[in-house]
């Protein structure tokens, strides 16, 4: 299945240079040792050892969180092993918040070149700071905004690095109550705070719709939802490639399913229900 961001990361495979360019360029971009924070010009080393990224669970507030020390050997499955192991531990103590967004937020860890990463689950899973002693975040308004990014040409080999992460990230915890916030970090650096609401009835309490069954348009009509915030049939259908009335038909569907809601103005958004659905998909 092929989402809005997988156009976009294959839109910029098809506009790379060949291997042979970028072996040349590799040969004069350097990478830091492994441990120590990149300059500019270099793309990070893996952080191991004392600098290795951990991860901090609280079960309660009055006794010491247990603490995971995650090691990798290269970037990017560091990020996907700290996404993995914060949704798990997450997921552990009945947190709700999606993948999509730990994922988005650990790959902008690469902008803090991983240095002292602390993620802390608290809350029941509800909340999650992540926090680092990279440059910080100067201008808090236009980080979550799309299109604003300080991502270099280096950490495009291994992020997007279209200013579209933190947006995403903001827009799909909206649908379910929550909010994604940045302060500044003590000593420098950033920490990023994810809260949704307290307990409050939940998938537990308040089930799908059983046996509920999607086609594969369907689906990526629920995925381009959560991507894009909210669409009309017009701009589903030219993702799509299908006509406008079809995807008005796929729209209806799903609203009558209970996985989307009109926004009044010809457009959908997921609820809720849409959003775990598409978690117990992907």
């Amino acid at each position: 299945m092929e989402s809005f961001l997988d156009r976009l990361l294959a839109d910029e495979r098809a506009a790379a240079p060949p291997p042979s360019t970028r072996a040349a360029a590799a040969a004069v971009a350097t990478v830091t040792p492994s441990g120590r924070p990149g300059l500019a010009g270099e793309l990070p080393g893996v952080p191991l050892g004392p600098e290795a990224p951990r991860i901090a669970i609280y079960d309660t507030l009055t006794s010491p969180p247990r603490v995971i020390a995650v090691e990798e050997e290269d970037l990017p499955a560091l990020i996907a092993a700290l996404a993995e192991k914060t949704y798990h531990y997450c997921r552990e103590q009945g947190g709700q918040i999606p993948y999509t967004v730990l994922q988005e937020l650990m790959e902008n860890l690469l902008h803090a070149c991983f240095r002292d990463v602390v993620i802390t689950i608290l809350d029941n899973g509800q909340t999650i700071r992540i926090s680092d002693h990279g440059p910080g975040v100067d201008d808090k308004d236009r980080a979550f905004q799309p299109g604003f990014t300080t991502a270099t040409a280096l950490q495009r080999q291994i992020i997007r690095g279209v200013g579209s992460g933190l947006p995403v990230a903001r827009e799909s915890l909206q649908f379910l109550r929550g909010v994604l916030t940045v302060d500044d970090n003590l000593g420098g650096g950033a920490v990023f705070t994810i809260k949704m609401p307290a307990h409050a009835p939940g998938p537990a309490t308040q089930p799908l719709a059983p046996e509920v069954k999607l086609t594969m348009r369907q689906t990526k009509v629920l995925v381009l939802l959560m991507e894009l915030g909210s669409s009309g049939p017009t701009a589903l259908a030219k993702e799509l490639d299908i006509s406008s009335a079809t995807a008005f038909r796929e729209l209806v569907v799903l609203q009558d399913m209970g996985l989307i809601h009109s926004l009044g103005d010809g457009k959908r958004a997921l609820r809720e229900e849409g959003l775990h659905l598409l978690e117990s998909i992907l």
